[in-house]
């Protein structure tokens, strides 16, 4: 999953972190109740994302921005307004070794109006609600195909097949990318419905 990636700042790092990003968020993070994480992106020069979670409430409430180390902050919001702008500021160079990352990335950070579409390679991936039995994580997995490359169009557009829960529902679809980053989703496939899986939005 994408969110491995992340590197956790000390608590000196974190309240620079903290103090660094409250004003431009819509609420505030104390220092001593919060975690602060980073990760770099690969898909833009010279910028890193940051991940602010309070503890202080639960579940925790989470922020997330990309950064740059000369000051410049774009917050997310979930929407895929400012992953757009930063693909024309940044601006966004994809290739062979990033493409998949930037794949993760806007997945992880856009929410359509009826929820997110969490990409998942393996049935590990998915956040249980309630744990399913052997047979069924079994049957599960043997659905799931990891992100991987399928094609690379004449125009640029490069499809990737991925597996994606989507409220509670297990998907086989493509996601077609752009050369300037923008991502839809195609030939979506239902495989399986009613699977018992966390409610993703807490916290945000």
């Amino acid at each position: 999953m994408f969110k491995d990636a992340f590197i956790k700042l000390d608590a000196a790092q974190s309240q620079k972190m903290v103090e660094k990003l409250n004003p431009h968020l819509d609420l505030q993070f104390e220092p001593a109740t919060t975690t602060a994480m980073i990760h770099n992106l690969s898909f833009y020069e010279n910028h890193f994302l940051v991940e602010l979670a309070r503890h202080d409430r639960h579940p925790p409430i989470v922020r997330n921005a990309v950064c740059t180390d000369k000051g410049a902050i774009t917050v997310l919001n979930w929407t895929n307004e400012p992953i757009h702008a930063l693909n024309k500021a940044a601006p966004i160079r994809l290739q062979d070794d990033s493409m998949m990352d930037y794949v993760r990335f806007f997945f992880t950070y856009v929410r359509g109006s009826h929820g997110r579409f969490l990409i998942i390679d393996s049935v590990d991936d998915i956040d249980w609600r309630e744990e399913p039995a052997v047979a069924g994580r079994k049957a599960l997995g043997k659905m799931i195909e990891p992100l991987h490359l399928k094609e690379k169009k004449p125009d640029g557009t490069v499809v990737f097949k991925i597996s994606i829960v989507f409220k509670d529902s297990l998907f086989a679809a493509e996601a077609h990318l752009k050369p300037n980053g923008q991502i839809s989703l195609h030939n979506e496939e239902l495989l399986v419905e009613d699977i018992p899986v966390a409610d993703d939005v807490f916290g945000q």
